[in-house]
Protein backbone atom coordinates (compact mmCIF):
# COMPACT_ATOMS: atom_id res chain seq x y z
CA UNK A 1 0.00 0.00 0.00
CA UNK A 2 2.65 2.17 0.86
CA UNK A 3 4.60 1.86 -2.12
CA UNK A 4 1.35 2.47 -3.90
CA UNK A 5 0.72 5.86 -3.00
CA UNK A 6 3.69 8.47 -4.69
CA UNK A 7 2.27 6.33 -7.79
CA UNK A 8 -1.55 7.51 -7.08
CA UNK A 9 -0.37 10.87 -5.98
CA UNK A 10 1.21 10.91 -9.02
CA UNK A 11 -1.62 10.08 -10.97
CA UNK A 12 -4.07 12.54 -8.79
CA UNK A 13 -1.46 15.56 -9.87
CA UNK A 14 -1.29 14.74 -13.34
CA UNK A 15 -5.50 14.80 -13.30
CA UNK A 16 -5.92 17.69 -11.27
CA UNK A 17 -3.46 19.69 -13.88
CA UNK A 18 -4.83 18.43 -17.13
CA UNK A 19 -7.93 19.99 -15.68
CA UNK A 20 -6.19 23.35 -15.60
CA UNK A 21 -4.67 22.53 -18.82
CA UNK A 22 -7.77 21.82 -20.51
CA UNK A 23 -9.19 25.08 -19.08
CA UNK A 24 -6.40 26.94 -20.52
CA UNK A 25 -6.47 25.18 -23.77
CA UNK A 26 -10.41 27.11 -24.08
CA UNK A 27 -8.46 30.27 -23.07
CA UNK A 28 -6.04 30.06 -25.71
CA UNK A 29 -8.48 29.11 -28.67
CA UNK A 30 -10.42 32.00 -27.81
CA UNK A 31 -7.29 33.92 -27.80
CA UNK A 32 -5.98 32.65 -30.99
CA UNK A 33 -9.47 33.05 -32.25
CA UNK A 34 -9.91 37.01 -31.94
CA UNK A 35 -5.83 37.15 -32.55
CA UNK A 36 -5.98 37.57 -36.23
CA UNK A 37 -7.92 41.23 -36.42
CA UNK A 38 -5.80 43.24 -33.95
CA UNK A 39 -2.24 41.61 -35.68
CA UNK A 40 -4.52 42.23 -39.13
CA UNK A 41 -4.31 46.18 -37.67
CA UNK A 42 -1.08 46.32 -36.69
CA UNK A 43 0.24 45.16 -40.18
CA UNK A 44 -1.51 47.85 -41.98
CA UNK A 45 -0.88 50.41 -39.39
CA UNK A 46 2.95 50.03 -39.75
CA UNK A 47 2.58 50.27 -43.46
CA UNK A 48 0.71 53.25 -43.66
CA UNK A 49 3.18 54.71 -41.01
CA UNK A 50 5.93 53.54 -43.21
CA UNK A 51 3.70 55.05 -46.69
CA UNK A 52 3.54 58.49 -44.27
CA UNK A 53 7.05 59.10 -43.23
CA UNK A 54 8.62 57.28 -46.56
CA UNK A 55 6.30 58.86 -50.11
CA UNK A 56 4.55 61.63 -47.69
CA UNK A 57 7.27 63.63 -46.18
CA UNK A 58 10.25 61.92 -47.79
CA UNK A 59 12.16 60.10 -45.33
CA UNK A 60 15.14 58.09 -46.60
CA UNK A 61 14.32 55.12 -44.57
CA UNK A 62 11.36 55.76 -42.08
CA UNK A 63 11.82 52.47 -40.31
CA UNK A 64 10.73 53.98 -36.93
CA UNK A 65 7.55 54.83 -37.98
CA UNK A 66 6.06 51.20 -38.44
CA UNK A 67 8.75 50.20 -35.45
CA UNK A 68 6.80 52.44 -33.69
CA UNK A 69 2.95 51.49 -35.29
CA UNK A 70 3.97 48.21 -34.31
CA UNK A 71 5.22 48.28 -30.57
CA UNK A 72 2.33 50.54 -29.79
CA UNK A 73 -0.74 48.49 -31.07
CA UNK A 74 1.16 44.94 -30.12
CA UNK A 75 -0.92 41.84 -31.22
CA UNK A 76 -4.27 42.25 -29.11
CA UNK A 77 -7.41 44.51 -29.20
CA UNK A 78 -6.96 45.38 -25.66
CA UNK A 79 -5.11 48.66 -26.73
CA UNK A 80 -5.54 51.19 -23.20
CA UNK A 81 -5.36 54.80 -25.78
CA UNK A 82 -3.29 55.98 -22.49
CA UNK A 83 -0.66 53.15 -23.31
CA UNK A 84 -0.59 53.36 -26.83
CA UNK A 85 0.26 57.14 -26.42
CA UNK A 86 2.61 56.51 -23.57
CA UNK A 87 4.42 54.15 -26.22
CA UNK A 88 4.40 55.95 -28.44
CA UNK A 89 6.07 59.16 -26.29
CA UNK A 90 8.41 56.92 -24.69
CA UNK A 91 9.27 55.70 -28.57
CA UNK A 92 9.61 59.13 -29.80
CA UNK A 93 11.63 59.83 -26.68
CA UNK A 94 14.12 57.45 -27.06
CA UNK A 95 14.82 58.19 -30.87
CA UNK A 96 15.44 62.35 -29.76
CA UNK A 97 17.89 61.06 -27.16
CA UNK A 98 20.16 58.63 -29.20
CA UNK A 99 20.21 61.23 -32.16
CA UNK A 100 21.31 64.12 -29.73
CA UNK A 101 24.20 61.31 -28.34
CA UNK A 102 24.93 60.21 -32.01
CA UNK A 103 25.10 64.10 -33.01
CA UNK A 104 27.30 65.43 -30.07
CA UNK A 105 29.40 62.04 -29.32
CA UNK A 106 29.34 59.91 -32.29
CA UNK A 107 28.41 56.20 -32.39
CA UNK A 108 30.72 53.74 -30.74
CA UNK A 109 30.69 51.50 -27.96
CA UNK A 110 30.63 53.96 -25.06
CA UNK A 111 28.53 55.80 -26.57
CA UNK A 112 25.80 52.67 -26.34
CA UNK A 113 26.64 53.05 -23.05
CA UNK A 114 25.68 56.16 -22.63
CA UNK A 115 22.55 56.60 -24.59
CA UNK A 116 21.27 53.60 -22.85
CA UNK A 117 21.85 55.05 -19.21
CA UNK A 118 20.29 58.54 -20.37
CA UNK A 119 17.32 57.53 -21.71
CA UNK A 120 16.25 55.10 -19.27
CA UNK A 121 16.94 57.75 -16.20
CA UNK A 122 14.54 60.35 -18.82
CA UNK A 123 12.13 57.86 -18.90
CA UNK A 124 12.27 57.35 -15.10
CA UNK A 125 12.02 61.14 -14.82
CA UNK A 126 9.30 61.50 -17.14
CA UNK A 127 6.72 58.16 -16.44
CA UNK A 128 6.42 55.60 -14.05
CA UNK A 129 5.37 52.78 -16.62
CA UNK A 130 8.41 49.87 -17.37
CA UNK A 131 7.60 50.26 -20.52
CA UNK A 132 7.50 53.30 -21.01
CA UNK A 133 11.12 53.61 -19.81
CA UNK A 134 12.38 50.51 -21.92
CA UNK A 135 11.08 52.45 -24.68
CA UNK A 136 13.14 55.84 -23.96
CA UNK A 137 16.30 53.14 -23.77
CA UNK A 138 16.27 50.43 -26.31
CA UNK A 139 14.99 52.94 -29.41
CA UNK A 140 17.98 55.23 -28.54
CA UNK A 141 20.60 52.28 -28.30
CA UNK A 142 19.13 51.40 -32.04
CA UNK A 143 19.57 54.98 -33.01
CA UNK A 144 23.06 55.36 -31.90
CA UNK A 145 23.49 51.11 -33.49
CA UNK A 146 22.40 52.09 -36.54
CA UNK A 147 24.94 54.98 -37.11
CA UNK A 148 27.49 53.31 -36.13
CA UNK A 149 26.98 51.00 -38.27
CA UNK A 150 26.24 53.69 -41.21
CA UNK A 151 22.62 52.32 -42.13
CA UNK A 152 20.28 55.09 -43.39
CA UNK A 153 18.26 57.69 -42.16
CA UNK A 154 19.61 60.27 -41.72
CA UNK A 155 21.03 62.22 -37.54
CA UNK A 156 18.21 64.71 -36.69
CA UNK A 157 15.01 63.11 -38.90
CA UNK A 158 14.05 59.63 -37.36
CA UNK A 159 12.33 61.05 -34.30
CA UNK A 160 9.88 62.70 -36.82
CA UNK A 161 9.62 58.50 -38.18
CA UNK A 162 8.43 57.74 -34.13
CA UNK A 163 6.00 60.32 -33.82
CA UNK A 164 4.20 59.39 -37.08
CA UNK A 165 4.35 55.51 -36.30
CA UNK A 166 3.26 56.73 -32.63
CA UNK A 167 0.25 59.04 -34.22
CA UNK A 168 -0.74 56.32 -36.46
CA UNK A 169 -1.00 53.82 -33.25
CA UNK A 170 -3.15 56.25 -31.45
CA UNK A 171 -5.51 57.21 -34.04
CA UNK A 172 -5.94 53.20 -35.16
CA UNK A 173 -6.24 52.65 -31.21
CA UNK A 174 -8.88 55.32 -30.54
CA UNK A 175 -11.32 55.35 -33.65
CA UNK A 176 -10.63 52.16 -35.46
CA UNK A 177 -13.47 49.63 -33.48
CA UNK A 178 -16.78 50.49 -34.51
CA UNK A 179 -17.81 49.31 -31.13
CA UNK A 180 -16.15 49.20 -27.69
CA UNK A 181 -18.68 47.29 -25.65
CA UNK A 182 -18.61 43.62 -28.03
CA UNK A 183 -15.15 42.57 -27.15
CA UNK A 184 -15.52 43.09 -22.77
CA UNK A 185 -19.42 41.46 -23.70
CA UNK A 186 -17.38 38.54 -24.95
CA UNK A 187 -15.27 38.35 -22.24
CA UNK A 188 -18.18 38.63 -19.76
CA UNK A 189 -19.66 35.37 -21.47
CA UNK A 190 -16.39 33.29 -21.19
CA UNK A 191 -16.91 34.17 -17.31
CA UNK A 192 -20.22 33.04 -17.31
CA UNK A 193 -19.33 29.72 -19.09
CA UNK A 194 -16.44 28.96 -16.45
CA UNK A 195 -18.70 29.75 -13.66
CA UNK A 196 -20.87 27.33 -14.81
CA UNK A 197 -18.26 24.75 -15.84
CA UNK A 198 -17.03 25.28 -12.36
CA UNK A 199 -20.79 24.29 -10.83
CA UNK A 200 -21.22 21.54 -13.09
CA UNK A 201 -17.68 19.85 -11.79
CA UNK A 202 -18.91 20.63 -8.00
CA UNK A 203 -22.31 19.23 -8.81
CA UNK A 204 -20.75 15.79 -10.09
CA UNK A 205 -18.24 15.65 -7.33
CA UNK A 206 -20.50 15.75 -4.70
CA UNK A 207 -22.78 13.52 -6.44
CA UNK A 208 -19.59 11.17 -6.66
CA UNK A 209 -18.61 11.86 -3.15
CA UNK A 210 -15.35 11.87 -4.18
CA UNK A 211 -12.68 14.31 -2.66
CA UNK A 212 -10.41 14.07 -5.57
CA UNK A 213 -12.63 15.60 -8.20
CA UNK A 214 -13.61 18.26 -5.69
CA UNK A 215 -9.60 19.41 -5.63
CA UNK A 216 -10.39 18.84 -9.44
CA UNK A 217 -12.48 21.43 -9.10
CA UNK A 218 -9.86 24.30 -7.38
CA UNK A 219 -7.89 23.54 -9.87
CA UNK A 220 -10.98 25.10 -11.95
CA UNK A 221 -10.94 27.68 -9.75
CA UNK A 222 -7.59 29.12 -10.94
CA UNK A 223 -8.55 29.23 -14.26
CA UNK A 224 -11.84 31.05 -13.53
CA UNK A 225 -9.81 33.91 -11.70
CA UNK A 226 -7.75 34.51 -14.94
CA UNK A 227 -10.95 34.74 -17.41
CA UNK A 228 -11.85 36.97 -14.69
CA UNK A 229 -8.51 39.23 -14.84
CA UNK A 230 -8.63 38.93 -18.51
CA UNK A 231 -12.19 40.60 -18.90
CA UNK A 232 -11.42 42.96 -16.01
CA UNK A 233 -8.42 43.99 -17.97
CA UNK A 234 -10.42 44.20 -21.36
CA UNK A 235 -13.51 46.83 -19.66
CA UNK A 236 -11.27 49.05 -18.16
CA UNK A 237 -9.51 49.25 -22.60
CA UNK A 238 -13.19 49.60 -23.59
CA UNK A 239 -14.14 51.93 -20.67
CA UNK A 240 -11.08 54.45 -22.12
CA UNK A 241 -11.88 54.35 -25.84
CA UNK A 242 -15.82 55.02 -24.76
CA UNK A 243 -14.65 58.11 -23.46
CA UNK A 244 -12.22 59.51 -25.60
CA UNK A 245 -14.38 58.49 -29.19
CA UNK A 246 -17.52 60.76 -29.60
CA UNK A 247 -18.91 58.21 -31.67
CA UNK A 248 -19.14 55.39 -29.38
CA UNK A 249 -20.29 57.32 -26.39
CA UNK A 250 -23.73 55.94 -26.87
CA UNK A 251 -22.31 52.73 -25.97
CA UNK A 252 -21.75 54.10 -22.40
CA UNK A 253 -24.65 52.22 -20.72
CA UNK A 254 -23.39 49.00 -21.98
CA UNK A 255 -20.23 49.30 -20.45
CA UNK A 256 -21.32 50.94 -17.08
CA UNK A 257 -23.30 47.26 -17.20
CA UNK A 258 -21.02 45.23 -17.67
CA UNK A 259 -18.50 47.32 -15.24
CA UNK A 260 -21.79 45.94 -12.61
CA UNK A 261 -21.21 42.61 -13.89
CA UNK A 262 -18.11 42.49 -13.66
CA UNK A 263 -18.15 43.67 -9.50
CA UNK A 264 -21.16 40.49 -9.04
CA UNK A 265 -19.06 38.41 -11.21
CA UNK A 266 -15.80 39.15 -8.56
CA UNK A 267 -18.78 38.37 -5.64
CA UNK A 268 -19.40 34.89 -7.24
CA UNK A 269 -16.19 33.65 -7.56
CA UNK A 270 -15.09 34.13 -4.03
CA UNK A 271 -18.84 32.45 -3.31
CA UNK A 272 -17.53 29.56 -5.12
CA UNK A 273 -14.52 29.36 -3.70
CA UNK A 274 -16.23 29.08 -0.56
CA UNK A 275 -18.37 26.76 -1.80
CA UNK A 276 -15.72 24.75 -2.88
CA UNK A 277 -13.63 24.51 0.31
CA UNK A 278 -15.92 23.36 2.44
CA UNK A 279 -17.24 21.05 0.19
CA UNK A 280 -14.00 19.33 0.12
CA UNK A 281 -13.91 19.78 4.15
CA UNK A 282 -17.34 18.26 4.51
CA UNK A 283 -17.17 15.25 2.27
CA UNK A 284 -13.67 14.29 3.54
CA UNK A 285 -15.51 14.35 7.36
CA UNK A 286 -18.75 13.02 6.40
CA UNK A 287 -18.79 11.40 2.87
CA UNK A 288 -22.96 12.51 1.69
CA UNK A 289 -23.76 15.56 1.63
CA UNK A 290 -27.53 15.30 0.61
CA UNK A 291 -29.53 18.73 -0.58
CA UNK A 292 -26.76 20.52 -2.77
CA UNK A 293 -26.48 18.51 -6.24
CA UNK A 294 -30.09 19.16 -7.68
CA UNK A 295 -29.89 23.18 -7.23
CA UNK A 296 -26.05 23.25 -8.42
CA UNK A 297 -27.13 21.69 -11.24
CA UNK A 298 -30.32 23.55 -11.99
CA UNK A 299 -27.96 26.49 -11.35
CA UNK A 300 -25.24 25.32 -13.48
CA UNK A 301 -27.65 24.92 -16.23
CA UNK A 302 -29.31 28.54 -15.29
CA UNK A 303 -25.24 29.98 -15.55
CA UNK A 304 -25.28 28.57 -19.25
CA UNK A 305 -28.07 30.47 -20.40
CA UNK A 306 -27.10 33.76 -18.85
CA UNK A 307 -24.12 33.42 -20.01
CA UNK A 308 -25.21 33.46 -24.05
CA UNK A 309 -28.18 36.06 -22.96
CA UNK A 310 -24.96 38.48 -22.09
CA UNK A 311 -22.86 37.32 -24.95
CA UNK A 312 -25.81 38.08 -27.27
CA UNK A 313 -26.99 40.99 -25.24
CA UNK A 314 -30.26 39.63 -24.36
CA UNK A 315 -32.36 40.05 -21.61
CA UNK A 316 -31.63 37.14 -19.71
CA UNK A 317 -35.16 35.58 -18.96
CA UNK A 318 -35.13 31.93 -18.60
CA UNK A 319 -32.04 32.41 -16.72
CA UNK A 320 -33.86 34.64 -14.06
CA UNK A 321 -36.88 32.48 -14.13
CA UNK A 322 -34.48 28.91 -13.75
CA UNK A 323 -32.38 30.96 -10.75
CA UNK A 324 -36.01 32.36 -9.29
CA UNK A 325 -37.08 28.42 -8.83
CA UNK A 326 -33.97 27.23 -7.43
CA UNK A 327 -34.27 30.04 -4.85
CA UNK A 328 -37.80 28.50 -4.13
CA UNK A 329 -36.26 25.71 -2.84
CA UNK A 330 -33.39 26.17 -1.41
CA UNK A 331 -34.08 26.30 2.48
CA UNK A 332 -31.47 24.56 4.67
CA UNK A 333 -34.21 23.95 6.95
CA UNK A 334 -35.31 21.42 3.92
CA UNK A 335 -32.16 19.38 4.30
CA UNK A 336 -33.22 15.87 5.24
CA UNK A 337 -30.46 15.31 7.51
CA UNK A 338 -29.87 15.18 10.93
CA UNK A 339 -25.97 16.67 10.27
CA UNK A 340 -25.67 20.58 10.50
CA UNK A 341 -23.40 20.26 7.74
CA UNK A 342 -25.44 19.57 4.61
CA UNK A 343 -27.55 22.67 5.81
CA UNK A 344 -24.36 24.80 5.97
CA UNK A 345 -23.47 23.72 2.71
CA UNK A 346 -26.88 24.23 1.15
CA UNK A 347 -26.71 27.86 2.90
CA UNK A 348 -23.64 28.79 0.49
CA UNK A 349 -25.19 27.49 -2.40
CA UNK A 350 -27.86 29.49 -1.51
CA UNK A 351 -25.99 32.47 -1.27
CA UNK A 352 -24.24 31.61 -5.35
CA UNK A 353 -28.07 31.33 -6.27
CA UNK A 354 -28.44 35.17 -4.83
CA UNK A 355 -25.36 36.10 -6.76
CA UNK A 356 -26.43 35.15 -9.92
CA UNK A 357 -30.01 36.03 -9.56
CA UNK A 358 -28.12 40.01 -9.10
CA UNK A 359 -26.32 38.97 -12.10
CA UNK A 360 -29.74 38.26 -14.42
CA UNK A 361 -30.54 42.31 -13.08
CA UNK A 362 -32.07 42.19 -9.72
CA UNK A 363 -30.87 44.45 -6.92
CA UNK A 364 -29.71 42.50 -3.94
CA UNK A 365 -32.83 43.37 -1.81
CA UNK A 366 -35.26 41.79 -4.61
CA UNK A 367 -32.76 38.28 -5.39
CA UNK A 368 -32.79 37.44 -1.36
CA UNK A 369 -36.60 38.13 -1.48
CA UNK A 370 -37.05 35.42 -3.84
CA UNK A 371 -35.50 32.81 -1.23
CA UNK A 372 -38.24 30.50 0.03
CA UNK A 373 -37.58 31.14 3.99
CA UNK A 374 -37.95 35.12 2.94
CA UNK A 375 -41.21 34.92 2.15
CA UNK A 376 -40.93 37.62 -0.42
CA UNK A 377 -40.23 40.10 2.31
CA UNK A 378 -38.26 43.03 1.54
CA UNK A 379 -34.55 43.36 2.31
CA UNK A 380 -32.76 46.20 3.17
CA UNK A 381 -28.80 46.50 3.12
CA UNK A 382 -27.08 48.05 5.57
CA UNK A 383 -24.19 49.32 3.26
CA UNK A 384 -25.16 48.09 -0.01
CA UNK A 385 -21.79 47.27 -2.33
CA UNK A 386 -20.60 47.49 -5.67
CA UNK A 387 -23.53 45.62 -7.92
CA UNK A 388 -26.34 45.50 -4.97
CA UNK A 389 -28.71 48.50 -6.81
CA UNK A 390 -30.71 46.73 -10.03
CA UNK A 391 -29.62 47.00 -13.42
CA UNK A 392 -30.36 50.20 -15.50
CA UNK A 393 -30.79 47.71 -18.11
CA UNK A 394 -32.49 44.22 -17.02
CA UNK A 395 -33.50 45.63 -13.42
CA UNK A 396 -36.96 44.92 -13.78
CA UNK A 397 -40.09 42.47 -12.77
CA UNK A 398 -39.39 40.48 -16.10
CA UNK A 399 -38.98 36.77 -15.14
CA UNK A 400 -40.23 36.77 -11.43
Amino acid sequence: MVADEPVAAGRLDARRAAVFARARLRQGTRRVRIAFVPVLQASVGAALAWAIAHNGLGQPAPLFAPIATWVCLGFTKNRVPRNVAELGLGATIGVVVGELVALAFGAGWWQIGLVGLVGALIGRLLDHGDLFTMQCATNGLVVVGMDAFGLPGGIGARWIDALIGAVVAFVIAVLVPWTAAERPRRFARAALEEIAHTQDMLAGALRARDVEQLLDVASQLRALREVVDDFDAVLKTAADIVNLNPVLRGERPQIEELQRILALIRRTETTLAMLVRQSIGFTEQLSHLPGSVPLLEKSAAATHSLAAAVGGWNRPVRARELLTEVAAHSSPREVESDDWRPAALRSLVRALVVDLLQLTGLSRADATARLNDTRGAPFELEEPGPGDEASGIWGDEVGR
